[in-house]
């Protein structure tokens, strides 16, 4: 009788860490979909009477090269810098912008190459956990560069 209610709640268990472990994947995927629209800009300098549309926009104009007719077109739901401002090391906080249009988001990170030899950085963003995931992948992926393989990184994958 001890033995079979052990055994049962065994299988309960397994059954429950299951399905945990589906909807805690899911629950990730929702929230990476949230983010699909957001970009995030690294080293832009801040101001104390700081807009970061404005910021951003500027950015986009004189370090993306895009032409002043494309930046004044492309619209966001919203721009902000995340964190609190750090008065002791006085670097400049990350600013995320959620692009209205997807393609408008591509169009910008598509010209993200002209940061190379920069300070500045133009990244997707992603929830903690795959950031974490991408992590471990980075000198997998860059091992597999270094011997002349393709490879890329989608997401939390390595192709």
């Amino acid at each position: 009788m001890l033995q079979h209610s052990i055994s049962t709640l065994t299988t309960q268990l397994t059954s429950v860490t299951a399905i945990y472990k589906i909807m805690k994947e899911t629950i990730l995927d929702l929230k990476s979909r949230s983010m699909r629209d957001n970009l995030v800009f690294t080293s832009i300098p801040e101001h104390s009477s700081d807009d970061p549309e404005k910021s951003v926009k500027d950015f986009m104009i004189q370090q993306l090269k895009l032409p002043t007719e494309t930046v004044n077109q492309i619209t966001f739901h919203l721009v902000h810098r995340i964190g609190q401002r750090n008065t002791t090391n006085n670097l400049p906080r990350p600013i995320i912008a959620k692009f209205e249009h997807f393609k408008q988001k591509q169009q910008v990170q598509c010209q993200g190459r002209q940061l190379k030899g920069t300070d500045f950085v133009l990244n997707d963003q992603f929830p903690r956990e795959i950031m974490q995931r991408r992590k471990q992948l980075h000198p997998i992926w860059k091992k597999m560069i270094q011997q002349g393989k393709k490879a890329i990184i989608t997401v939390d994958k390595l192709h």
